[in-house]
């Protein structure tokens, strides 16, 4: 139906729509803002200015915070202007690669077409594009770590081989999480049919050794800087049973998108939610092994399921880790951040465009049958509306996030609440330089001048005086109240303890919050 110079031209016109998506969500405010965009940017600007990695969270892993120093130099724009457009980059990329493996894997080329425009267009991908986060260049890593990893189980190949180790090292150096490449690719290469122990354990070493050495480097720098190879850890917060719900529902918006998830207005989930979702990643698992043991004595069989087994691997190992990740290590895997789960969209779609593949080729010596020509093209035009539904609530998503009012959970920090609250504007006009502690402090790193020294306060009142004394040069101290949208951390003290306080003048009583200044004179007689 499509030959191979039409279906590249196609399919890049399929990416240049999901691009498009992307962009056309930050026309009017740019790229959306998260806090830990804050840390990107940061990180980008100080390579830009030749200080390195002299950053709060400087422990991140630092490529997607290069990709940020790189489109800004080469454009000349801040890394916060270049996000947008890297996004939509690197996202119509994985739109490209996703083709190009359906359209070698999969023999109906309208099902490959269909798969192309069900990365392109969905919602949840397109969403996290359109922030300035390390998500977009993850998934495009691991599409293509799993593209080539799939060559090499297929053709046996060496150079696929080496490829997809580099590829998996720049996801690890991209996300932390990226580990679970190595850990899900390394069994399959261990135990890939038709290939000698010995051969199979060299190749094995050798993809370890390119994926795990770079991040090896960056992890223990990190150790060596903070005491922690991750980072600083927060405190678990998440049931098992919260967890499993949230898989569940995020399993069903990828089929039935739901437009106000990121607002959080979730519909319930059933009582027997959990189970199901127990069972369906048992389902998945089994399917897995079947298919395992089925070929793996038949090379020729093996070759042609090895793609289901490889991508199927990791998104039951990705679901599993991102649960315990969120379980033991205290990330938050609900509405505010369900960009966790989206690197699993792909490698899953992959899996059921499979399936759907080989029941068509299994249904081929009755194409004839009047009965099986319906049910083929009943199931085409729904796969199809599907598609066209995705397309609309792209569209009401982009409106949205252009919209001065409603747009606020679609643009987080970039939003006009942030961008333009009188705080904001009074620390620009007053140019206050120095160290700023805010219970907020991301809004005012991104739309302030970046070269301030930006601080959570301490939670308790003592601990804030320590901090002010310890404090040197110029401080302030800026408090936002509820007439915007925050998510603070827990205070001990409000407002009235902060005006009792002798160390703190105010300088500005504002809409938006109050601003204190720190009073050296009176930490100093405080201080004796």
């Amino acid at each position: 139906m499509f030959a191979g110079q039409r279906y590249t031209l196609l399919l890049a016109g399929v990416a240049a729509l999901g691009a498009g998506f992307v962009l056309l969500r930050g026309a009017a405010y740019g790229v959306s803002l998260h806090f830990d965009s804050t840390t990107y940017i940061a990180g980008a600007r100080s390579l830009l200015a030749g200080e390195g990695f002299t950053y709060i969270g400087a422990w991140y892993p630092p490529l997607y915070m290069l990709l940020l120093a790189a489109a800004g130099f080469l454009s000349g724009l801040d890394p916060h202007a270049a996000a947008g457009p890297l996004n939509a980059l690197l996202f119509g990329l994985t739109i490209f690669v996703a083709g190009h493996w359906l359209r070698r894997r999969i023999t109906s080329r309208l099902l490959a077409l269909w798969g192309c425009l069900a990365v392109a267009s969905a919602l949840h991908l397109t969403s996290v594009a359109s922030w300035a986060l390390s998500e977009p260049p993850f998934i495009l890593f691991v599409t293509l770590a799993l593209f080539y990893m799939d060559r090499h189980l297929r053709e046996g190949k060496r150079g696929a081989l080496i490829w997809a180790a580099l590829f998996a090292a720049l996801a690890c150096l991209t996300r932390n999480i990226g580990l679970i490449l190595v850990i899900t690719l390394l069994p399959l290469l261990l135990l890939q049919p038709g290939a000698p122990l010995l051969e199979k354990v060299k190749r094995g070493a050798v993809f370890a050794l390119i994926s795990l050495m770079p991040v090896s480097l960056w992890l223990l720098r990190n150790l060596l800087l903070t005491g922690f190879p991750f980072g600083f850890a927060p405190s678990p917060r998440n049931t098992l049973h919260r967890i499993l719900n949230v898989v569940l529902i995020e399993l069903s918006e990828w089929i039935l998108p739901n437009p106000l998830a990121d607002e959080g207005q979730w519909y319930a989930v059933a009582p027997g939610a959990t189970a199901l979702g127990v069972a369906a990643l048992l389902a998945l698992a089994a399917a897995i092994v079947f298919a395992f043991i089925r070929t793996y004595r038949k090379p020729k069989l093996w070759r042609s399921w090895s793609s289901f087994c490889l991508h199927g691997s990791f998104a039951l190992v990705y679901f599993i880790s991102i649960a315990i990740v969120s379980k033991f290590w205290g990330m938050d895997v609900g509405w505010g951040n369900r960009r966790y789960w989206s690197p699993g969209y792909i490698p899953l779609l992959f899996v059921l465009v499979f399936l759907v593949d080989r029941f068509l080729i299994w249904l081929r010596p009755w194409a004839g049958s009047a009965v099986i020509g319906t049910f083929a093209r009943g199931g085409a035009i729904l796969l199809f509306i599907w598609l066209g539904n995705n397309v609309r609530l792209n569209q009401l998503a982009i409106i949205r996030a252009n919209d001065s009012e409603a747009g606020h959970f679609d643009k987080g920090y970039a939003a006009p609440a942030w961008r333009d609250n009188d705080v904001v504007h009074f620390i620009r006009e007053a140019s206050l330089k120095g160290t700023i502690f805010s219970n907020n402090p991301a809004s005012l790193h991104i739309h302030t001048d970046p070269a301030n020294k930006f601080r959570f306060p301490p939670p308790k009142l003592a601990r804030l005086k320590q901090k002010i004394e310890q404090t040197a040069g110029d401080a302030y101290l800026v408090f936002f109240n509820d007439t915007i949208p925050i998510v603070p951390p827990r205070y001990s003290y409000g407002l009235a303890e902060l005006e009792a306080m002798p160390e703190l003048e105010r300088l500005a009583q504002l809409d938006s919050g109050v601003v204190f200044r720190v009073n050296r004179d009176q930490v100093e007689e405080t201080g004796d």
